[in-house]
């Protein structure tokens, strides 16, 4: 049984992305741990995904790269639930393919909005929310998951707009870790490299001529996110941590503070 599992309360959890892919699979499981979930996704498939888990869930539509439809969302959250405990947000767009004096500007502006424009108006309006309501209530801390890898951490030829914008991610991650501790706010943020799983998005890449050395059930990033969730990884911020990473065994005070960031490395 999961850390999750065993909690004493059902968590309320946020997931973007929740129509499709990794957001999907993992709100399944989730479900199934007991979890209240809100799924948000751009298309009214996001509702029928929701009815599928169950009467206690909810879904929304949502522009990610839209901070007003982002404040909505919150606020019809707020209104129903009063507040939420974590927000895993898996939402993105893979982007135009190519070499990049090939691009459209237009295109890559847009990929970069979406996936880190994206995470910081989903991050922003968690921890807003969680000072208005959680943290007067909960002995929770709360919990923001992030997505990253597909070149997040080294380059990736042909998928410029996705691995910069991701990348980006990974950075605005530590930072968002750095200044919640500074601020003392009781919430970790972290951000997860899934590996290849067998999503629409990984059948893009191929299409594209993108190369996927070997694949990752999704058993692996559920884990990952039930892990990220749980008291088990309270503490742990500001970290870019691989599905294959030992994570488990890893504690506020064992790790060094350049460990499982993103950092040059000197001559």
């Amino acid at each position: 049984m999961s850390a999750v599992q065993n909690s004493a309360h059902s968590t309320r959890v946020l997931i973007t992305g929740g129509s499709r892919g990794i957001g999907l699979e993992v709100a399944r499981d989730l479900a199934a741990s007991g979890h209240r979930l809100w799924l948000a996704a751009t298309t009214e498939k996001v509702r029928e995904a929701a009815a599928q888990l169950g009467p206690a869930h909810r879904a929304s539509r949502v522009d990610v790269a839209d901070p007003n439809s982002v404040a909505s969302l919150f606020t019809e959250i707020r209104r129903e639930w009063q507040g939420l405990d974590a927000v895993i947000h898996s939402a993105a767009e893979l982007g135009q393919a190519g070499n990049f004096w090939q691009l459209d500007p237009e295109k890559f502006a847009h990929t970069l909005r979406v996936n880190s424009a994206g995470a910081l108006f989903i991050a922003k309006a968690f921890v807003q929310t969680w000072l208005d309501t959680a943290s007067k209530t909960s002995p929770r801390r709360g919990k923001i998951v992030l997505f990253a890898g597909g070149g997040a951490g080294y380059g990736y030829p042909q998928f410029l707009p996705y691995g910069t914008s991701k990348a980006a991610a990974v950075r605005m991650c530590e930072t968002m870790s750095m200044e919640l501790d500074a601020a003392k706010i009781p919430i970790d943020v972290n951000i997860i490299a899934p590996g290849a799983n067998e999503t629409s998005m990984l059948a893009a890449v191929r299409a594209a001529g993108g190369e996927v050395r070997t694949v990752v059930p999704f058993s692996k990033p559920i884990a990952l996110c039930r892990w990220l969730l749980s008291s088990d990884s309270d503490g742990i911020s500001g970290r870019f941590l691989h599905v294959n990473d030992p994570y488990p065994a890893l504690s506020p005070g064992s790790l060094r503070a350049e460990a499982l960031k993103l950092r040059r490395i000197d001559l």
